[in-house]
């Protein structure tokens, strides 16, 4: 067996090479390991966080004041999900503003549980009393009810506590039903698999709720002190000048990512208790079939303050890029397929955020821009003209994402025939763009000719299109005509006659978890340049064919 001391003789550049495929928790831990790995092993700082929590402050200030990891700092992302104090009420639409929600409502207010009923689907039964003796058959899966998941869940004695909300409780259980489904693919979970978990045994998992309320409790009462005091502003601005060599912020709301499985892991998210259950949250307001967030996409200028701190990281993120001196030439407001974005009448009327952003395209070098809208109500609402004139301002871009919420999920199919589509061109000053090299488009709805229209006119640096979720008002909605369309286009060589774009097609058909969708680009590279059969079947079915393209989690890390 080799030894330790054996291991460190190695060449330094082979750990380095080692090292570089693990993530920093595990260099950590080699580190501690023996001195000599302390010596040998250099942890990898590129990226920190920051968010409205006192502990991932304190790393992000100790990182910035320390003299050799501050130099490594590349992006700083920015957790925009705030832990929400209570269950979501009327209190964010105008007129409700005094309806407020404490973290203090106990489990028996029989409006909350109404309330949740309705947004989590869960039926909290009252047969089951927090005496029941449920030990037994804590590990029986034959149990009655047991092939119904929130049956499941609700059997289980840690969801039983009367020491915390409903609010809590039924947030709580939609983020085991989240995690378990997302576990479970397409295919669901094969009982025989060693690592099977039923969704009453992820709830299981870690201490009672009762502690978990007590724990989220506590998160909350140091939110709320970093929100007055501005701690987290004043940070991100010790940051900027500390971080020399920072060249990327990204603001997200889905941080969190899954229960148990975090998309960042931050310092906060890292210090939770093993097996910590909590609502996790979203950042920017999201729909629910219940209470639509129609009050975020009113026009910007409606909008009360605080309602317009639902997008409290972007805000201070756009105002200190624009205000302060600093390099960063890549902002990403990333949503990870989640139908929620920045309010687009931010464009519309005046407003500083508006400013903050127009003054930080115009920067010399900006190079990376990703942008994620919320619509105003209609798709006729998008203010394509100011978006223009605003992408005109960054004339050395290299690489832009644009996605939107799109209309209403549930009624996306229909009357697309009547609704004439913006062109293109009269968002995207692709004129302006001589460096360019990715474009990606999501969630827009467009006509078949005008999308290939502007494909032909990209710059000739552009070498990879990323298209996902569009909806085509001709031609039926379907893929399969539009890819059809563009290999006749190249063939002929009115479509990039010069060379091959890499292009990737995302869909969600049949897939119903936010965030996760299929994603086509092999098959579709072959379809298109060589002699490869069409992803999509013939319309009007117009689905993926079986076996073609990767299914892909945006919230799960390990994607």
């Amino acid at each position: 067996m080799t030894s330790i001391g054996q291991s460190i003789a190695l060449p330094l550049e082979l750990w380095r090479e080692i090292t570089s495929h693990l993530p920093n928790r595990d260099i950590k831990s080699m580190r501690l390991a023996s001195k000599q790995f302390s010596n040998a092993v250099e942890l990898r700082l590129q990226r920190v966080f920051l968010s409205a929590n006192p502990l991932n402050i304190e790393v992000f200030r100790a990182v910035a004041d320390h003299e050799k990891f501050r130099h490594q700092v590349t992006e700083i992302v920015w957790d925009d999900a705030r832990l929400p104090r209570g269950p979501r009420t009327r209190s964010g639409l105008p007129g409700w503003e005094n309806e407020m929600v404490s973290d203090e409502e106990t489990s028996d207010n029989e409006t909350e549980i109404r309330r949740f009923r309705g947004n989590y689907e869960l039926d909290w039964p009252r047969e089951y009393s927090d005496d029941d003796d449920d030990e037994d058959d804590e590990d029986d899966e034959d149990y009655k009810g047991g092939g119904d998941p929130a049956n499941q869940l609700r059997r289980s004695t840690k969801f039983k506590s009367k020491d915390c909300p409903m609010w809590f409780k039924a947030a709580c259980a939609a983020s085991v039903e989240d995690a378990f489904w997302r576990q479970a693919g397409d295919n669901g979970i094969d009982d025989e698999d060693p690592d099977y978990k039923t969704i009453r045994k992820l709830g299981s998992i870690g201490p009672p709720l009762s502690e978990c309320w007590e724990f989220y409790r506590t998160l909350i009462r140091q939110q709320d002190d970093v929100l007055a005091g501005k701690f987290d502003e004043e940070a991100f601005i010790h940051g900027i000048k500390q971080f020399p060599a920072l060249k990327k912020v990204t603001v997200t709301p889905a941080a969190h990512g899954i229960l148990f499985t975090p998309l960042y892991p931050t310092p906060m998210i890292r210090s939770f208790p093993q097996g910590f259950n909590y609502p996790i949250p979203r950042g920017w307001p999201l729909p629910s079939h219940e209470q639509p967030e129609e009050v975020y996409s009113l026009p910007w200028k409606r909008l009360n303050e605080v309602q317009k701190e639902k997008f409290h990281g972007f805000r201070i993120v756009a105002r200190v890029l624009a205000q302060q001196k600093n390099d960063v030439v890549e902002l990403s407001l990333d949503s990870r397929l989640l139908r929620t974005g920045i309010n687009c009448t931010i464009l519309d009327d005046p407003c500083e955020e508006h400013d903050h952003l127009v003054t930080l395209l115009k920067k010399p070098g900006f190079r990376h821009l990703d942008l994620a809208f919320t619509l105003a109500g209609t798709w006729q609402s998008f203010p394509h003209n100011r978006l223009y004139e605003a992408l005109s301002e960054a004339g050395d871009l290299e690489e832009i994402s644009l996605a939107t919420t799109g209309i209403d999920a549930e009624n996306e199919h229909k009357n697309l025939h009547s609704i004439t589509p913006v062109p293109l061109k009269s968002i995207f000053p692709i004129e302006n763009w001589p460096k360019l090299r990715h474009f990606e488009l999501s969630r827009f709805i467009v006509s078949q000719s005008d999308v290939i229209s502007f494909l032909s006119e990209l710059p000739k640096t552009v070498r990879s299109v990323s298209l996902s979720f569009l909806k085509f008002v001709d031609n039926g909605n379907h893929w399969h005509s539009f890819l059809t369309e563009m290999r006749e286009q190249i063939r002929e060589n009115r479509l990039w006659s010069d060379r091959r774009r890499n292009v990737t097609i995302g869909c969600d058909q049949d897939i119903s978890l936010p965030g996760r969708a299929k994603w086509i680009g092999k098959e579709v590279d072959q379809f298109l340049y060589e002699n490869g059969e069409n992803p999509f079947f013939d319309p009007p079915m117009d689905m993926v064919r079986t076996g073609y393209g990767t299914e892909k989690d945006a919230l799960d890390p390990n994607n």
